[in-house]
């Protein structure tokens, strides 16, 4: 008990002693930074990245067709880019259009990039017209890309027409009459007549009591391009309790969308001769086809600009002389004029299908004679007669001659340098009917030479004779595009499987879509023919244009849109 007691005597007078003392002090003064700092991003779009992408891959959006648009998105600053946005106006008067007007987007890192896609549809009530798109990627701070732009044209729904074109019966034993209890058959051609494609095509054949199909009767077809045909072959035969005189069989055509097919009956009577000729696809459409198949290696034939105002003013004569050997026994094929045909189909396929020219308002000629020529080029002159707003071409791809005295002719397939000037035509004679006919416009495209070297070797070459022929003048409101100049030869672009000069022709309305000036048109093929003649086949080919008097003034201005 004395010790606790002396302890907290001993603690007291300690503690009154720290109170006793007189104890101060200052702190340091500190100070702290509390501002924030941001770092920002810069965000652009990738060079080249943007990309409009459709399923048929056209470069147009199509009724019921599907699209895409996409673009790289950068982020070239220091900092993240964070809580970003795709913001997409729409402009131009297009109905049933579907866009995603707002898509959030991911975080983007410093020095890294996003894939970006804007999905596009199109439904049965799309219209035809252009859009127009502005795609601003929107930041939270106000640090939005500059914005994109992009146009694309858009294609109303164009009805598909399915078809069953004609129908041909034959029996397998080769008599070609059809009896009861011997196998025959039914070849059916169904085609695509109408204006877009179309797919879950299928045919059925409903036949009588006791007609057995053989092979069934329900044909999957697939898919139908415009144009397009497919060709059926139904086995049946009658067994011998079928008691009428003739069969008749129900053949439906359906389709995809359910309302462009088609019902035909055909009908075939026993103990009948039957038809036994060759198939025959009806349809013009069809059989330009099946003729440009074989042609369409190169650019310029494939992904036609198509224009849908049609000109019925406009009318056009185009002639592609290639084959001389065959109605001449004296040359050879080295003589013929190669890809003229190709050159024609593809430059009449042009006028109607970019240029406005209605199908039925243009006549093509291949190998021509100089019967059909003349025949042909009177009609021309005969329609661009009735209306003096009235607007024709010709051209012209083949051999072209000189005569003695220089005058140059279009050379038919069934005329030789002996009777040249008895039946050849000459340039002047054709300039002359042409301008007979006072149209308002008169385009001649001529893609031969006149100097006796023809298209590579020609009907002179072998004399190695070379004329300069004379310039011939016209009347008229007359405008002349020729391929090549003086003593030069007109060449073909064999990788092109054109002629040098249609090949840039057509190139040029293909890339221009058809809107080019005559000038732009005419400065365009010299300067191409001229630079790819000399690079391709180290040969000069210099293609002018020649005016009339009355049209110098004005063509450079003249359009075909």
């Amino acid at each position: 008990m004395k010790n606790k007691f002396t302890f907290l005597l001993s603690f007291l007078i300690s503690f009154s002693g720290l109170i006793a003392q007189n104890i101060s002090g200052v702190s340091k003064v500190q100070s702290f930074n509390v501002q924030k700092v941001i770092v920002p991003p810069i965000l652009v779009i990738k060079d080249g990245s943007v990309k409009f992408s459709d399923q048929d891959e056209n470069g147009r959006l199509d009724a019921y067709e599907n699209a895409s648009l996409s673009f790289v998105l950068q982020n070239l600053g220091k900092g993240p880019a964070v809580a970003l946005r795709a913001v997409v106006n729409v402009s131009g008067e297009v109905n049933g259009l579907n866009i995603e007007k707002s898509k959030v987007l991911s975080k983007i890192y410093p020095g890294k990039s996003q894939y970006v896609t804007i999905p596009i549809s199109a439904t049965k009530y799309l219209s035809t017209g252009n859009v127009n798109l502005e795609i601003t990627v929107k930041e939270p701070n106000g640090l939005d890309c500059d914005p994109i732009h992009v146009d694309f044209n858009t294609l109303k729904f164009q009805e598909p027409k399915i078809e069953l074109v004609d129908g041909v019966f034959t029996t397998d034993d080769g008599q070609n009459i059809f009896k009861k209890k011997i196998p025959a058959k039914l070849n059916i051609v169904v085609q695509n007549i109408g204006q877009s494609k179309t797919d879950r095509i299928t045919v059925n054949i409903n036949s009588p009591s006791n007609i057995l199909a053989l092979d069934g009767s329900l044909f999957n077809v697939g898919s139908l391009s415009p144009g397009e045909s497919y060709s059926v072959s139904f086995g049946f035969i009658a067994n011998s309790n079928y008691n009428q005189e003739n069969v008749i069989f129900n053949v439906i055509a359906k389709e995809g969308y359910g309302k462009y097919g088609s019902t035909r009956d055909f009908s075939v009577v026993i103990d009948q001769k039957l038809d036994a000729s060759k198939l025959v696809v009806q349809g013009e459409q069809f059989k330009e086809t099946q003729i440009n198949k074989k042609y369409l290696t190169s650019d310029v034939d494939r992904n036609l600009p198509v224009n849908y105002k049609a000109y019925s003013n406009r009318y056009g004569l185009v002639i592609g002389n290639e084959d001389y050997s065959s109605k001449q026994t004296n040359l050879s094929t080295e003589q013929d004029v190669a890809f003229a045909r190709n050159d024609a189909n593809s430059f009449k396929n042009y006028l109607t299908t970019t240029l406005g020219f209605e199908n039925e308002h243009v006549t093509i000629l291949n190998d021509a004679t100089i019967g059909e020529m003349s025949k042909e080029i009177k009609k021309l002159v005969e329609l661009g007669k009735l209306n003096s707003k009235n607007e024709i071409v010709f051209y012209y791809a083949g051999h072209g001659l000189p005569d003695d005295d220089k005058n140059p002719y279009l050379l038919p397939v069934d005329v030789s340098t002996i009777n040249l000037t008895e039946d050849g035509l000459p340039l002047k004679e054709l300039y002359s009917k042409l301008a007979s006919s006072n149209a308002a416009k008169i385009t001649v495209f001529l893609d031969a030479c006149f100097s006796g070297g023809g298209r590579d070797q020609g009907l002179l070459a072998a004399r190695g004779v070379k004329i300069k022929p004379k310039e011939e003048t016209f009347t008229g409101n007359m405008v002349v595009f020729a391929s090549s100049s003086g003593e030069e030869r007109s060449l073909p672009y064999e990788e092109k499987q054109h002629g040098f000069f249609t090949y840039f022709l057509l190139k040029k309305l293909q890339e221009t879509k058809g809107n080019t000036t005559y000038g732009e048109l005419s400065e365009y093929i010299k300067k191409e023919v001229s630079r790819s003649s000399l690079l391709k086949k180290s040969l000069k080919q210099t293609p002018h244009t020649n005016t009339s008097p009355t049209a110098q003034n004005s063509w450079k201005t003249w359009t075909f849109r």
